[in-house]
Order: C-alpha cells, then structure tokens, then sequence
C-alpha cells in the first residue's frame, strides 16, 4: 500500500465526457405456464378439483441507468446497499467530496456525503491525510485524534476496534522491497509492528479484529511469496499457499473464504484461480478464469473473458463450498459493457454497480 495521497486519484474520477445513450435490449414480459387437465373418464364418481400449478421464471436482472453526462468513475456503496457512493464535484460552487446516489426512486440528484478520506465499513469512522499527518475522526460527534504512522493510509476492522498500516520502502525493485505492517487500537494506542515481509504486504482485515490477512516474501532469500492469516491475539500466522506469484487476493464477506489466482508458475496445473477456506482447508481451482468479486460468504461472482473484445460481458456465480457455477445474465438479453473493469458489488449482494463503456455512465444491474 502507498503513502496516503489522494491528489492523483481525485484528478482522475472528476473527468466526465458525454456520448449517446446506450440501447437496452428489451425485457421480454414474466410468462405464467399454466398446466392443462386432462378430460376426466367416465364414471359416476366425482373428482375433487385440484389447484392449478403455475411455473414462475427466473427473474431477469434489471438494468438500471443511475448518472448522465459520463458520471462517474470508481463508484462505491453504502453500508445499507441503498446509495452509490462516487467522488465528484457536480458542480463549480460545489465541493470535492463523496456524493451519494439512491438507488431506488425516482430522484437520483447527488447529495454530498463527506470528504474524500478512508471510511470505516460502517462509515462512521474516517482517516483525512492532513499534510503529513493522518487524522481520524468520529464523523458522529467531530472528536478526532492522530495516527502516529508519519500520514500512512489505515485499515479499519470491520468493528472498528483497530487499525492497520504498512510502512513499505519506497525504492528497489517491489519484490525485494520491505514491508512492515502495523496494528493499533483505534484510537492510535498501543501500536506495534506484527509482521515484516519483502514484495507483499496488508491484504486486509478478516472479519472482527482479530485476524489479518497479508502476503509476501518470508525473506530475501525465498524466492516464493506466501499467502497468510495473522492471529493478532496468539501472535501466530497461518500460511494458506505459497507461489511466486499470487494476486488479486480477495476473502469472502464472513471471511471464511479467500480468493486468488496464481500465474507463471512452472507447474502449470497450479496457475489460474483458486478459492480456498481461510483455515488452510479446501483449495480448488476454478475451471472459469476472468474479473470476480465476492458476493456473500460463500458465492462468488465472475464475469469470463470475452472470446472478443466487440461482445457483451456475461456474469456467472461460483459456489466456493463445490465449485459448481450458473450463469446470471445473457449477452444476448442483458449485455454487459464494463468499461476497464470498474464494477463493485454491493454489500447485501444483491446489485453491482458498473461504469458503462458506451455512454461512460454508471449503471446499476439488480442479480436474481
């Protein structure tokens, strides 16, 4: 993780372009399949009638069109998974900040929310870099206190008990670089370093604050990196696979599951993607290979490379506990057009949220 500085990335989301709407493919109307009784023989015995069996169709996802004017980049969501979080300025009067979009209704005027800073989950914690300090604050009552990290960027646990940080060399080459990760209580007491690795670091916190999850090389002399959970209360790490190259490292919502993939490895049935349970057990390679995101504590979502770059995306779930997958959308109902692979699921799981590449909008597609 890099020194606090959101200077470049504010740069970047509050560019806007306009281009003609995107064409939907139309919904077909919801059918009822309605079975048909047979003619009864005859007899002099009276058949009781029976209730009417109806077939209902799975729902198909809903599109939903949320900004114009090519707005925006980067969206983000609520902790209730009612609002798209984005960082604007709608206007020239108006402040940078994070502006909150209702997902629902009518009415989607963005309404600011706070500062550009890094929110706790629940979002009622937030790190603001002021010059070379970071300072929290308690968005509630306005209390805030410093970090003593010389303005490195935190990591809030999921309760909001502690924080985490990494002070990483800023020279060499990144995979012989140093990295120390950093635990204090949320108030900045208390801090120690827990762990020191090279061309790793912080992956993120398991739910609670307890466990971290972080990766790299042991020492100079691995040449392999390590994937591991840190128990911060027995001060014992747990190493869940090593490779020379893992990435795209990501745990489940409950933080029972993580998932990664592992590329240029010499044994070539290793490389690819793999989810595995945060205690070491059950690894399994998925047969799919594209962008995934978790959408609960087990289920993760994919959208597979494209066999051209002129398709539709499509979007598919993966059971992690059997590795079995269905498709959620079609390209030829529902065609998915993902600009630089900027999509976020949204907490309760229920909708992404993605930049759209034809008209550089966001948009909103509800999962069945």
């Amino acid at each position: 993780m890099k020194p606090f500085s959101l200077i470049g990335l504010l740069a970047v989301l509050l560019g806007a372009c306009s281009s003609p709407p995107i064409e939907l493919a139309t919904l077909a109307p919801t059918l009822t399949a309605v079975s048909t009784r047979a003619a009864a023989p005859a007899s002099t015995s009276t058949v009781a009638p029976t209730s009417t069996p109806t077939i209902t169709p799975t729902p198909r996802p809903q599109l939903i069109q949320l900004t114009t004017d090519g707005c925006c980049v980067n969206p983000g969501w609520s902790p209730d998974s009612r609002q798209v979080l984005v960082i604007d300025k709608p206007a020239a009067d108006a402040d940078v900040g994070y502006y909150a979009i209702e997902v629902a209704g009518s009415d989607r005027t963005p309404q600011y929310a706070g500062r550009v800073g890094l929110y706790s989950p629940d979002r009622t914690l937030a790190a603001f870099a002021e010059g070379s300090r970071t300072v929290v604050e308690r968005l509630s009552s306005g209390e805030s206190w410093i970090m003593p990290n010389n303005g490195q960027s935190v990591e809030f646990s999921s309760n909001n008990r502690r924080v985490a940080w990494e002070r990483e060399a800023i020279s060499g080459p990144y995979d012989q670089r140093q990295n120390e990760i950093f635990v204090a209580d949320y108030m900045g007491e208390n801090a120690e370093r827990v762990t020191r690795v090279y061309g790793g670091g912080l992956v993120g916190w398991l739910p609670g604050s307890n466990s971290l999850l972080f990766s790299g090389r042991p020492s100079l002399d691995t040449r392999e990196r390590t994937l591991s959970v840190l128990d911060l209360d027995g001060n014992t790490a747990a190493d869940l696979v090593t490779a020379e190259r893992i990435a795209s490292i990501s745990a489940s919502n409950d933080g029972t599951w993580v998932a990664y993939f592992i590329s240029f490895n010499e044994d070539d049935t290793r490389n690819g993607i793999w989810v595995q349970r945060t205690d070491g057990s059950e690894a399994r390679k998925l047969d799919q290979w594209g962008a995934y995101q978790w959408r609960d504590d087990s289920h993760l979502l994919m959208i597979p490379m494209r066999a051209a770059s002129d398709q539709p995306f499509e979007l598919w779930e993966i059971d992690a506990a059997t590795g079995q997958s269905r498709q959620l959308t079609s390209a030829a109902t529902t065609p998915l057009t993902i600009l630089n692979g900027d999509w976020r699921v949204s907490p309760d799981g229920k909708s992404i949220v993605f930049v759209n590449n034809v008209d550089r909008n966001l948009w909103v597609l509800k999962l069945p």
